[in-house]
């Protein structure tokens, strides 16, 4: 497998490019209802629905911009091969089509939520382990983050997100994410990844109710102002 090996320089410089990038694609990227609060000494698994090529930017994005830690995120490896500078910013490998590597990258996914950082690290995992159309039901999660906090056994913070892309008013699209409630996990007190994909269809659905009501939220970035601090 590919593992991570982060560095300042390429993550400043990355930092730069995306904003360049969005400001080219995007007029607005917003988070709609409440900004969650998660405790700084647990690690935060953050699990998103994975529809667009964008989601490991946005992922980046809202790392930067809301919870500043050290950032970890699981991509396909045929992907990381052709992407190594990816590494430096914290991405990470598994080939789905091995069992071998299926189990070095659970067994890193574990180890990465052990680090002792200050705060602990953040690692986002795509639960679907594919790209699949935004109204795809039911979402049908992989199994590998229950071996993952099966292996870790301590707390984490599990952080569900749901993102959609919509043309609205302007030339330009518009993101926005929207967050589920925040929930102290570990092995023993998981509801089972059943559960986990029911919650997240139910984000998605609010999500697309939220939009359609042109729900006003806490803008990250827009297209006059565009800048990664």
């Amino acid at each position: 497998m590919i593992t991570a090996r982060h560095t300042a320089w390429a993550d400043w410089i990355f930092a730069w490019y995306l904003t360049r990038l969005c400001k080219r694609h995007f007029h607005k990227i917003s988070v709609l209802g409440k900004i969650p609060e998660t405790t700084s000494d647990l690690p935060l698994l953050l699990l998103p629905n994975h529809s667009t090529w964008w989601d490991g930017f946005f992922v980046y994005l809202l790392n930067k911009k809301l919870f500043r830690r050290k950032i970890y995120l699981m991509m396909l490896e045929a992907q990381l091969a052709r992407y190594k500078f990816f590494a430096r910013l914290g991405a990470y490998s598994i080939d789905p089509h091995s069992a071998g590597s299926i189990k070095n990258s659970l067994r890193y996914s574990v180890a990465v939520l052990n680090e002792k950082t200050t705060p602990r690290p953040m690692l986002c995992i795509f639960p679907q382990g594919e790209l699949l159309p935004w109204d795809r039901r039911p979402l049908v999660y992989k199994n590998g983050l229950e071996t993952i906090l099966s292996g870790y056994g301590g707390k984490a913070n599990l952080l569900p997100l749901a993102i959609k892309t919509e043309f609205l008013n302007e030339q330009r699209a518009e993101a926005f994410f929207l967050f589920g409630e925040n929930i102290i996990v570990n092995s023993n007190a998981f509801g089972g990844m059943q559960r986990l994909q029911e919650s997240e269809e139910t984000l998605l659905d609010d999500l697309k109710r939220r939009i359609i009501q042109k729900e006003q939220g806490v803008v990250l970035l827009e297209r006059r102002s565009f800048q990664l601090v």
